[in-house]
């Protein structure tokens, strides 16, 4: 059994693999963690596991957490996977391929593996990512941008009015809102979906075919509801590509690439 562990900017998400596929993501905020909560919520419930594969973008404190707790339960230490410049069907666009994001491309890697075509992969998080793959599998590069609560709490916190006529008010549905709160939430998930749906064009002139949309993240919802075209939202892609990359890759016990 290996434990797969996706860690984010907030959130970490974990999901065991076993000899008949993935399991069940499970997720929560890391924020105040320490080995105690590690151990208790991720790595002692996985019961016997014989790997510990992880793809990290939250950066050396909770790499050093997850160290120190897997040593202390396990008894050996999480493989830290990074992206390379081929796995799993996909080619990694970047001229440095190692440093892309390992958690687009593990989004990349699961997303190939489910639909056969063009696509068009969305992570929406703290950060929201947009990558287009085409058939064959190469990575046609991508776009980085704040998420939509990121942008919504810059706005608040580098302005004054604002912020202050946002205090109260609903957020409604449509595109114009009839207050300030509504006005800044619908800026920023009309701006993120209208940055989607230009990929999406953009990627069938370069393709020649429509590309299949996926969607995954925690905030991934605020754009599902409101996108025009027809969208998979898949929540554990990333592990899904993930689970690819360790069945591709050996056990590294003294791997400590983050």
């Amino acid at each position: 059994m290996i434990l797969l562990i996706d860690t984010g900017n907030t959130r970490i998400k974990w999901a065991l693999l076993g000899e008949h596929g993935l399991g069940t993501q499970h997720a929560d905020s890391y924020a105040g963690w320490g080995p105690i909560q590690l151990r208790a919520k991720v790595l002692t419930p996985a019961g016997r596991i014989e790997r510990i594969v992880v793809a990290n973008v939250g950066g050396e404190r909770i790499a050093t957490l997850l160290r120190e707790a897997a040593l202390e339960t396990c008894g050996f230490p999480p493989e830290f996977m990074q992206a390379s410049a081929a796995a799993g069907g996909v080619r990694n666009g970047y001229t440095a391929p190692e440093k892309l994001g390992v958690d687009r491309w593990a989004a990349m890697i699961g997303a190939h593996g489910l639909e056969p075509g063009p696509a068009c992969v969305v992570n929406v998080g703290t950060a929201m990512t947009v990558d287009g793959i085409d058939a064959s599998g190469l990575h046609l590069g991508g776009v980085i941008v704040p998420g939509p609560d990121l942008m919504i709490s810059s706005l608040m916190r580098h302005t004054s009015d604002i912020a202050v006529r946002a205090q109260d008010g609903r957020l409604g549905e449509g595109l114009f809102a009839d207050n300030t709160l509504g006005a800044v939430y619908q800026g920023a998930v009309q701006s993120l979906t209208a940055l989607v749906e230009r990929a999406q064009a953009t990627l069938l002139k370069l393709c020649g075919e429509s590309p299949a949309l996926l969607l995954t993240g925690g905030a991934a919802d605020r754009l599902e509801r409101i996108i025009a075209t027809p969208v998979r939202r898949i929540p554990d892609l990333v592990l899904q590509g993930l689970a690819v990359l360790a069945r591709e890759s050996q056990p590294v016990r003294s791997r400590e690439a983050v």
